[in-house]
């Protein structure tokens, strides 16, 4: 299991961008000519690899890719501390990372007040009525680049209804979540998939309702930006719950 996009960001944030043993910016900015250039990585205090830099067999698997055992520092810096393990064992390198991430939080409160950054809902963007999805193509368009998900479905499912509105639940939100990066090929087939995953909840007459939500981020210095939320009910066409357009 890799290391997950929440568990990224919030080591970037706490670490403001900065290796956290020589503080040295880790992106630096595009030229005329070039992209951005990272050289920040993001490293384990406790190895995965059974033979990895200050591997354990005791500690939880579950914790590698955890936030708490995850450092960031420069190629350098990370180099330094795998080839000498015995100079930065883990307490030195958790010791390390408390101090950096206090070091970051006491900077940036140096800096002007900045507006809290909220999710702000509108009204009138809220959907009421969500519309039957009768193909993977209309449901991968819809799932592709929300940011959040609300989730509903039946409550008398029998085992195998589960599975199938379970599974299907969880593939839309794990494509949604993979769309920015896939290239035209790659949504095609996710369609597909989400398609067949349709038909088949329709043989338990099972149906799929979606609609996105356009909420706001505001606060920040970053101004006020899109967040949209997917709205998706998979529900018997008798459930009293669903509530359809026309």
């Amino acid at each position: 299991m890799s290391i997950s996009d929440k568990n990224r960001k919030i080591l970037w944030g706490k670490s403001g961008n900065k290796c956290a043993m020589c503080k040295h910016t880790l992106v630096f900015e595009s030229t005329q000519n070039d992209n951005e250039s990272v050289v920040g990585e993001e490293c384990h205090i406790i190895s995965g690899a059974n033979k990895g830099p200050r591997s354990d067999s005791d500690f939880p698997r579950e914790k590698i890719n955890d936030v708490t055992n995850l450092i960031l520092l420069c190629r350098i810096h990370h180099k330094k501390i795998d080839d000498q393990v015995e100079t930065y064992p883990p307490e030195s390198l958790r010791t390390i990372k408390d101090d950096h991430e206090k070091w970051v939080e006491d900077k940036l409160k140096d800096q002007p007040a900045t507006p809290k950054v909220q999710i702000k809902r509108v009204k009138e963007e809220i959907p009421d009525k969500l519309p039957v999805i009768n193909s993977g193509k209309e449901m991968f368009n819809l799932a592709a680049g929300a940011c959040a998900f609300y989730n509903d479905y039946s409550d008398d499912l029998t085992d195998e209804e589960v599975d199938a509105v379970s599974g299907f639940i969880q593939n839309v939100k794990d494509w949604a979540e993979l769309a920015r990066e896939m290239e035209p090929s790659q949504r095609i087939n996710a369609s597909s998939d989400l398609d067949k995953e349709i038909k088949a909840l329709r043989q338990f007459n099972i149906f799929a309702f979606a609609a996105v939500e356009k909420q706001k981020i505001v606060g920040g210095i970053g101004g006020e930006s899109s967040f949209p939320v997917l709205h998706l009910s998979v529900n018997k066409a008798n459930d009293s719950n669903v509530v359809t357009g026309e």
